[in-house]
């Protein structure tokens, strides 16, 4: 009788080993890598500084990255997650795209310059910047038409 206790004991032992060595290789390949992390953590101090216009080149800088070396990983979208939280605290970035979503409910694109016009509260500089965010979160589409830069909103994910 013993015996056959100590051996249930020793397979349930062996069980939750293998159970738990599974689960942190599962969480080490979801993992942000190190190098992210830093990245991620200097975009935070400079947003915690009011360094806006910082924080939006770091945050395009980021994607663009992601964009050539890992665009479809897990961690790809853990970084693009973080990049985005960091983006909601903007003061401009989330009235841009509000304001380009909302011109794009009524037309079906609106073009650069009444964008500029509507938002005059703010730098045309932080505007396209924040276009330029936006386009390579998925969030709009641009599209020249001849000397006129439309703006085109995506309600639906991309990424």
């Amino acid at each position: 009788m013993n015996a056959i206790l100590i051996t249930v004991f020793g397979i349930v032992a062996l069980a939750v080993i293998a159970w738990q060595t599974w689960r942190e290789s599962a969480r080490g390949a979801a993992q942000i890598a190190p190098e992210w992390l830093v990245v991620l953590g200097r975009i935070a101090n400079a947003q915690a500084l009011g360094h806006h216009r910082e924080v939006r080149r770091g945050v395009l800088q980021g994607l663009l990255k992601l964009k050539r070396e890992q665009p479809d990983s897990r961690a790809a979208n853990h970084v693009r997650i973080s990049l985005a939280a960091l983006l909601a605290k903007d003061p401009v970035y989330p009235e841009v795209v509000r304001a380009i979503r909302s011109a794009c409910k009524d037309e079906p694109a609106v073009s650069e310059l009444a964008l500029c016009v509507g938002l005059r509260q703010f730098l045309i500089e932080d505007i396209r910047q924040c276009e330029e965010i936006a386009e390579n979160f998925g969030h709009i589409r641009r599209s020249e038409q001849g000397a006129e830069s439309l703006l085109i909103a995506r309600f639906h994910a991309t990424t």
